[in-house]
Formats: structure tokens, sequence, C-alpha cells
């Protein structure tokens, strides 16, 4: 072992405080720092996280607010936590070699201070040109894409980016399965862009069983919800299971015979790919941002690009080799290799 890595780095992980570490249903964020934390803590790291108090983590963990933001429904102010987070990190500066940022742009003023720390952010949004503009304000940053299409999207508003680290799971908790069921799965947030609209089309069109699972977030998603989608559902063929929690997600991936990922914006990742080929479930999504780089078309799933391409892959579902799907994420989407490309950067920065 290189006599760097003897020196236990230091390293402060901060998190969202919008829900706890882990997610009990919906947040993928917050599942792969949650992820990526307790591999670090088990290769013999000192970690730190700074998160909601209803996290649990073999970390330290920093407890900022006692609850989640959005768990929360008493908070009247959900900027004040994230102002004492700031000064709860800046406290603390001594304690840590670097600095690794998930929480969006809010952190960023920490980078500012003479004595602040290395700093990385895994940007794991899509980034527009006012995100965009705000990067390059913060120049002491080091900033990494999750795909390499999120690093061109980002290169092509003049944001540098340092490395491209795709995000990993741990195989060992999606149980594979070789024989599914007769339905559909599509699991996202349940807004017009992540296409469930899309998604209830194209079941109805070719007569196939749709489960639905997912949630709204805020009002305007509320909205779209019951008006919608909600009257979409009073259908024979779809059935809505609304949030699910992490076994539950597993029994759902592991027995659809695809999962349908219609996306309509530039997607920087996609974790739910990754998830259901775990499984063993081929995956038939748009060519949308990094799609193309996750889903091998005609041997994990399809690509396509009209509803009429979607509907006719469905077709073709049965020429996928469910244990092709597995090995994909094996060779390219475990946790052991995003935590080593991780590992490398801390090294390099540090």
């Amino acid at each position: 072992m290189p006599l760097f890595f003897m020196k236990k780095l230091r390293i402060a992980q901060l998190a969202p405080l919008l829900i706890p570490i882990p997610p009990r249903t919906y947040g993928g964020i917050e599942f792969i720092l949650s992820e990526l934390t307790e591999e670090l803590v088990r290769r013999g790291y000192d970690i730190t996280l700074f998160a909601s108090g209803d996290s649990r983590t073999s970390a330290r963990l920093i407890p900022i607010i006692e609850k989640a933001i959005w768990l929360d429904h008493e908070l009247k102010n959900p900027h004040a936590p994230v102002m004492r987070m700031i000064k709860a990190v800046f406290d603390r500066f001594y304690e840590f070699d670097l600095i690794h940022n998930h929480f969006n742009f809010f952190m960023f003023p920490l980078s500012l201070l003479l004595d602040c720390p290395r700093f990385l952010c895994t940007v794991h949004r899509l980034v527009d040109k006012q995100y965009a503009e705000t990067m390059k304000a913060y120049d002491k940053i080091k900033f990494i894409a999750i795909s390499e299409d999120h690093k061109k999207s980002m290169e092509e508003l003049g944001v540098p980016v340092l490395d491209v680290v795709y995000n990993g799971i741990n195989l060992a908790r999606y149980e594979f399965k070789d024989s599914p069921g007769d339905y559909l799965f599509y699991l996202s947030r349940l807004n017009q862009e992540k296409g469930v609209l899309t998604a209830i089309e194209i079941a109805k069109a070719t007569g196939q069983k749709l489960i639905i699972a997912g949630n709204s977030a805020g009002n305007a998603e509320w909205s779209f919800f019951l008006h919608e989608i909600q009257p979409l559902l009073n259908d024979e063929y779809i059935s809505f299971r609304g949030q699910v929690n992490f076994q539950e997600k597993i029994e759902l991936l592991k027995n659809a015979k695809a999962l349908l990922f219609p996306i309509d914006r530039r997607e920087p990742f996609g974790l739910v790919m990754i998830e259901a080929m775990a499984c063993g479930t081929p995956v038939i999504a748009y060519r949308k941002g990094s799609v193309p780089e996750i889903v091998e078309h005609g041997k994990t799933g399809f690509v396509v690009d009209t509803n009429e391409e979607m509907a006719k892959a469905i077709e073709r579902i049965p020429t996928i080799d469910r244990k092709a799907c597995r090995r994909r994420v094996e060779e390219k989407f475990s946790l052991t290799r995003m935590v080593d490309k991780y590992q490398t950067i801390y090294e390099k920065l540090a």
C-alpha cells in the first residue's frame, strides 16, 4: 500500500440536506453518496459526513438539522440550515485534507476562504447557463462529471471538468433473475421530462402491463400528477405503486421484462438504468444524454429515438440475454470501480 494511504486521508463529504442519507425511497444522489461513504470507511479513510440528523452512516456524522428538509413539514425557512452547514464545515477546516461536495452550488462559498482544504465537487445534476456561470466563478473547485456526455455538456458552457466518474452500485444488493414476469416497469420522478406520460402511452398502444413507481416533489409536480397522470391510471393494464423502498424496488426491477426510460432531457446519468440491468432487466430508453453510454443497443436493451421505435423494441425484448445485462454493470458500473476512481482523484488532489 502506498505511504499516502497509510496517512488515513481525512475527507469531508457534504450531503444535500433535502433527503436523509441513505434515502428511504427516492434519492439517487443520496443513495450514491451513502454507498461511496460506506465503502471509503471500509477502506480505512477518515470520513466525516455533513448531513441531516436522520441519516445513518458508519462515518462520523455532523448533523446540521434534526430532520431532512423535505421531511420536516414544520420547517419555515429551508435555507437557514444550509447557512448553518456552511458555518459547520468552515469551523472544522483544520480537520480535513479534502472536501467533497455533493450539495449543488450551496457550498461553493467555502472555497473562497484562504485556508479551505482542496475542494472537489461531483456535479450530479443538469447544468444550464446560469449554473455554469456560477461554477466558473469559483475557480478553486475541481468538478467531476458523471458521464462523458455530462462532461461534454459542461464543457460546452465553458466549465472545466477534472474527470468523469460513473455512478456505481454494490451488486450484492441486487438480485439477478433470469425469468421475469409479464410487465414493463417505470421508476422515476413523476414529471414531464422524465417521460411517465410517454411510458403510459406506449404501454397502452402495445397492450402491455405497466407498473409505475415514483414520487412527485413540489407544487408543480403535484399539479402535473393530479391533472395529467392520475386520470390515466384508471386502466386495467396500469398499476401505480407510488414511492417504494429499496427492497420493493428490487422486487419490481428483477421481475420486470424491461424498464422503460423515455427520458425527455439530456440525462447526466440515470441510476435506475444500471439498477435494472444489475437485476438482469433490459432497458428501453430514448437517445438522450448518457443513455448510449450505459445501454448497449441490442445487447442490454435498446436505444431509440421515437415512440414507434420504443414500441417495436418491446417486441424484441426476448432477444436480450439478461445475463449480459448483469455483466455490463459488473464490468463498468460497480461500486468498486466508482470508489477506485474517486480514490485515485483524492490521491492526486491531496
